[in-house]
């Protein structure tokens, strides 16, 4: 009987509860109030992700709630949504649009570069570092001797001499024109003779992308990754690609017994680009500790945005990379909110001018400085038919020629042959990516990748470095540098990357480094290709809801709707409207990650009576290179 009493008391309870509810006339909404809300702006959702001219849905105000967007609407009715913790920030007016999702750029390398040299004392524990000039060969011989022989006596027999020679020619500006590429590709110093110069000590002479590394710079790699490197420069089987070295020597050395150190170091090299309204970004790791620095900030709830790594770990140093990723499988799209894979990561098929790998006609002295990583038979192009055949996404990440894109495309189709499980529809689905568009893609090669399902990644920044290689190759190859317009007439989906990156508390704005597709004009001001130019709302697109495709997570992120992470970037000038010579000069004044203010700059902080909220950057646009070519 008590038994009988005690239920009927709980039915009572639920029955006056559902009638309790069925009274309350406040909306559901308001008891769910929201974390934040944004008003009395001009927020552009870009939620028409079509090639068009609209922006699609542009609305006042917007409601967070959870880090995500919780509604979007006019200002009386996402205010009517205010709880009484809601917090609420008036816009005066200005333009958000969603957070920027940026294809390609190296966060983490980039900081982790500039700490050094605001350190030189933890650098000197790994290496030296060394400046060597000369216009002749001689000249750099014997500065190379030079520092070998005096500035290195008493080193440690563990400590690095780096050792950098000329990478741009003062009176032919641009990537990769220096001396100093010419003379480690023509091997103008012998591997002997830089043995003998420094028996003891590992050396690495640069001038990128050429670089060059003597037998106890072997041996040291062997103790850091376990594998004793075949050949001292680049070849043609695929090996000696060494910007890896030059990126990781560092932090696989000096950070490998510091991880809480480089973990706060990266951490601040995220924030930093928040504040330049990335709230997304992809990259490859070049440098092993990275992946541990970032799983530390992802389990302390610390990552300040939201990064899309692939995984290049299977290339690093490593002779059989096939058999690496044989076993590791598709791992694209797993992870969280704030850290996951965006697949394979061919860190890169080719490198920079002049060692690109290309159809272009040219002098045999040119064509002979190309190369091509990943063509037929080597181990870099066994691995990228192994991975796809793994079911792995792959994303090329550095091509800059376009006969290296032709092999990728080869062995996508091979992969299609061998396997009948791999059909076109399943290559599409995939979003195969290849980013820069250095000499890519020729005209010819549109419709096949537009046909396989590629995504192209393009940045402005090769209209500088690309543009004194058309003195050399000849003019009528403009047009195959970041052929934006007709990359998307043929139907390719294409994004923007840059990679200019922060430089301790400067930066040029991120609408400056874009700028160069909407004007086509260089940083020497020559016109490159103008016919290639898109306008503002296909920039926009190409920063926000197609490269949220390109990192696999566009039902998550790139536009702003109910449901989606709370990413966006309030604005200091109307992109929309300003006058198109305006854009370089608009730049974040907040940046908010899952509902969250990483950036408020002071100047909109004293505007609302709070308080600044992370790194004030300065904000200074400079031409990158001092004077055109052949001034």
């Amino acid at each position: 009987m008590k038994k009988l009493v005690g239920i009927s008391a709980i039915l009572g309870a639920l029955i006056a509860v559902a009638a309790a509810q069925e009274r309350v006339t406040v909306p559901a909404a308001i008891v769910a109030y929201p974390d934040l809300i944004v008003y009395n702006g001009k927020i552009v959702t870009m939620d028409d992700t079509s090639p068009g001219p609209s922006p699609g849905r542009i609305v006042q105000a917007l409601a967070i709630r959870d880090r995500r967007i919780q509604a979007l609407g006019a200002d009386a009715e996402i205010l009517a949504y205010a709880g009484p913790k809601t917090d609420k920030i008036d816009l005066k007016g200005k333009t958000a649009i969603p957070g920027i999702v940026d294809a390609h750029t190296h966060i983490h390398n980039n900081e982790v570069a500039w700490w050094v040299r605001e350190n030189p004392a933890a650098l000197a524990t790994v290496a030296r570092r060394f400046v060597v000039g000369g216009r002749t060969n001689e000249e750099l011989r014997k500065g190379i001797e030079l520092v070998l022989k005096e500035r290195m006596i008493g080193a440690p027999s563990d400590q690095w001499a780096i050792i950098d020679l000329p990478t741009n020619d003062p009176k032919d500006p641009g990537s990769g024109t220096g001396i100093g590429v010419k003379f480690l590709q023509e091997r103008q110093m012998a591997l002997q003779d830089l043995d003998v110069l420094a028996s003891k000590n590992p050396v690495f002479v640069e001038s990128h992308p050429a670089y060059m590394i003597n037998t106890e710079g072997k041996k040291a790699i062997e103790k850091m990754y376990g594998f004793f490197p075949p050949i001292d420069v680049a070849d043609d089987t695929g090996f000696g690609e060494m910007t890896e070295y030059d990126r990781a020597l560092m932090v696989d050395g000096y950070f490998r017994l510091r991880p809480k150190e480089l973990a706060d170091i990266v951490e601040q090299g995220l924030v930093k680009n928040a504040a330049t309204g990335i709230t997304t970004f992809a990259s490859h790791m070049m440098g092993l500790q990275f992946l541990n620095a970032y799983q530390r900030l992802v389990r302390e709830d610390r990552m300040p945005i939201r990064f899309a790594y692939t995984h290049y770990f299977g290339f690093q140093d490593n002779p059989d990379p096939a058999s690496f990723y044989m076993r590791l499988g598709d791992m694209a799209g797993l992870g969280t909110d704030y850290f996951w894979s965006g697949g394979v990561g061919l860190g890169n098929i080719d490198s920079g001018p002049p060692m690109f790998c290309s159809t272009m006609e040219g002098p045999k002295e040119l064509k002979d400085r190309e190369w091509c990583r990943n063509s037929p038979g080597t181990a870099y192009a066994k691995a990228v038919l192994t991975a796809v055949l793994s079911k792995a996404r792959v994303a090329v990440g550095h091509a800059y020629g376009d006969k290296g894109v032709d092999y990728f495309m080869d062995t996508l189709e091979e992969a299609m042959k061998l396997d009948p499980t791999i059909t076109l529809d399943y290559i599409r689905s995939r979003r195969f990516s290849s980013d820069h568009c250095g000499f890519y893609p020729r005209p010819d090669q549109i419709p096949r990748i537009a046909k396989l399902g590629i995504l192209i990644s393009c940045g402005g920044n090769v209209l500088s470095r690309s543009y004194p290689w058309l003195e050399r190759y000849g003019k009528q190859y403009a047009n195959w540098i970041a052929p934006v317009h007709s990359l998307l007439k043929g139907g390719v989906k294409t994004v923007f990357e840059n990679e200019a990156g922060v430089k301790g508390n400067r930066s040029e704005t991120y609408f400056k480094e874009a700028y160069p597709l909407l004007s086509r004009k260089n940083e020497y001001g020559q016109a490159v290709a103008p016919e290639e130019a898109v306008d503002r709302m296909t920039l926009m697109k190409m920063m926000t809801s197609w490269p949220a495709e390109y990192v696999l997570r566009e039902k998550h992120i790139g536009t702003l709707e109910a449901g989606k992470l709370a990413d966006l970037v309030v604005l200091n000038k109307d992109y929309f409207t300003v006058p198109e010579q305006e854009i370089p000069n608009t730049f974040p004044v907040m940046t908010v990650v899952g509902g969250k203010i990483e950036v408020l700059r002071s100047e909109f902080a004293k505007e609302l009576g709070r308080n600044a909220v992370g790194p004030q950057l300065e904000f200074k646009n400079d031409a990158r290179y001092a004077r055109a070519p052949g001034e």
